[in-house]
């Protein structure tokens, strides 16, 4: 019987709603429950590679699909000292890639290492070769004598399949692992650590970068090379979400900043840096003016730091994730000039932006009023982002980690406006 934390969190959410256990094909929650990934992942296919089952039984073993050429990956985890959370194997053929890796090489002698390795991974496959991953999870639950019992997934066109094609029984899981990935483990702690270093890391060479004569797009450029030398994979498109603005996309008179032009002073930037380090979110918001910046706008932002810092302080176990963004009862909000357009975000972040555990779907207006209750190991990001247009903007973001005793910030970076002289 396994032990291993994750598993254990999904098994009381299983037991909690009377499911008998979870299917999982979604990139990220086989990611999460099992620690295997594929490279194919980054194709970002909409159908899935891999898949996990998780029974609430724990005599029934945690079981990992995956295509039948990557049993090799699971020896390279080893090797590399990851993780792979299973108990049995199935595999499918993924198009015809497993038919050719199935053929012998006449010039090609595997180590014996390897070959010993495989053999005994080999020895933890259930069952014969699917035709489909479809089929191999099938062919699971049926093994177990689950098809007639509720079973979840992450995955409702996979549940919808195997419905009509072997009269599965089943529920939307996603409620379910958003419940489990919302509360980070030691391993996650331990990481979302080290990449609260890097983020710090990043904004700096950020903060370097920037310069009158400078343009945006280069340094947009410039620090998605960073971080790509950091192990962090930019967002797509750009590092930095905000900073310029972009044609048909954000107003030039909002952020004052031109994407397509060298900085002459007075600008604003926006560096709301984001990436994936080993699978986990960065996102680090500051803002920082090309030149000395007025007085009022040093005021303006002054003020929205305090705000963000009287913010920080009511983020403990048994908040409410909407109580903690109220700014009617904070004074220094009456000091902005248009308080109204302060935007105030309280949510779970971890292998996504937004795993924050609301009922679905997450991004309604209901997941920032009605909020979410703050627990113990959370990790949390607080956006605080005015869109004043008197001044122009002036945003900051830090991510926190929740403990029993309060919270502490995983970004070091100082929240203070930086003035580029």
């Amino acid at each position: 019987m396994i032990e291993n934390d994750k598993i254990t969190a999904i098994r009381d959410q299983l037991e909690a709603c009377q499911a008998s256990g979870i299917v999982l094909t979604e990139v990220d929650n086989v990611g999460y429950a099992s620690g295997f990934t594929s490279v194919m992942d980054g194709w970002n296919l909409i159908e899935p590679i891999a898949g996990l089952f998780v029974s609430a039984n724990p005599n029934i073993p945690v079981t990992l699909f995956l295509p039948e050429a990557s049993l090799i990956s699971l020896v390279v985890a080893q090797r590399e000292g990851q993780e792979i959370v299973y108990e049995r194997l199935r595999t499918y053929d993924m198009l015809n890639f497993c038919e050719t890796a199935r053929a012998q090489d006449a010039h090609l002698s595997l180590p014996v290492d390897l070959v010993n390795k495989l053999s005994v991974i080999t020895q933890e496959v259930e069952g014969p070769c699917a035709p489909t991953i479809l089929e191999a999870i099938g062919a699971c639950l049926q093994s177990y004598a689950l098809d007639n019992t509720t079973v979840l997934f992450d995955d409702l066109r996979v549940a919808n399949r195997l419905q009509r094609r072997h009269e599965q029984v089943w529920e939307d899981g996603l409620d379910v692992i958003l419940a489990c990935r919302s509360i980070k483990h030691a391993d996650e702690i331990a990481l979302l650590r080290e990449s609260g270093r890097i983020a710090d890391n990043i904004l700096k060479y950020t903060v370097s970068q920037l310069g009158i004569g400078v343009r945006w797009s280069d340094v947009e450029k410039s620090v998605a090379k960073f971080m790509i030398d950091q192990h962090v994979d930019p967002l797509p498109g750009s590092p930095l979400l905000f900073g310029g603005s972009y044609d048909l996309v954000f107003r030039p008179d909002l952020f004052r900043t031109y994407f397509d032009r060298p900085f002459e002073g007075g600008e604003i930037t926006i560096l709301e840096t984001q990436g994936r380090y080993r699978s986990y979110w960065i996102d680090i918001n500051r803002t920082a003016h090309i030149g000395r910046a007025s007085q009022a706008y040093k005021d303006q932002h002054a003020c929205v730091q305090e705000i963000f810092e009287t913010l920080s302080k009511r983020l403990k176990v048994g908040c409410n994730s909407a109580e903690i963004t109220r700014i009617d009862n904070i004074k220094a909000a009456q000091r902005l000039a248009a308080p109204e357009k302060l935007l105030v975000v309280v949510h779970s972040v971890g292998r996504a932006p937004l795993e924050s555990p609301v009922a679905f779907p997450g991004t309604g207006l209901h997941a920032a009023k009605q909020g979410f209750q703050i627990k113990n190991g959370m990790v949390i990001s607080i956006d605080c982002l005015y869109f004043g247009s008197k001044l122009g903007p002036s945003h900051m973001e830090n991510v926190f980690l929740v403990t029993a005793d309060g919270s502490e910030s995983l970004y070091h970076y100082p929240l203070d406006l930086i003035e580029i002289i």
